[in-house]
């Protein structure tokens, strides 16, 4: 059986090119403190979060742990690496803005370097890093 090889590019400590098809940024949001309530609450304002520039994608695989994590997605076509993270930018005030009444500041929870890395290659075993 042959395994899936996705490829990973570094673009800068917080922005990489995912299997040339998105540029990526993720975010590590605590959920810890919130009641069951307000966690469905911020999901649902999660999932309804709509701009031009980026996707929002929402990873709840480590609820049980207290964490989801908040991916932003540039779809690579026709992106160079330098709009895509002026897009990225203009989302993320946008989704701080959005968050105001959560009061989540989602530019501080940034995953960097290594972290993405490592959160990436949890989905992709076979991950080829390329430069």
């Amino acid at each position: 059986m042959e395994h899936q090889q996705r490829k990973y590019q570094v673009i800068n400590e917080q922005v990489v090119l995912f299997d040339e098809e998105y540029y990526l940024r993720v975010f590590r949001l605590p959920i810890e403190s919130l009641a069951v309530d307000q966690r469905t609450e911020l999901f649902d304002q999660l999932y309804a979060f709509e701009h031009h520039d980026v996707q929002l994608e929402i990873d709840v695989s480590e609820e049980h742990l207290g964490v989801w994590y908040l991916q932003l997605l540039v779809p690579h076509m026709l992106t160079l690496p330098e709009a895509a993270i002026r897009r990225m930018d203009a989302g993320i005030q946008v989704l701080e803005a959005y968050l105001s009444a959560s009061r989540i500041k989602v530019s501080e929870l940034s995953l960097r370097g290594e972290q993405i890395y490592q959160y990436v290659k949890r989905y992709n075993p076979h991950l080829i890093i390329t430069s």
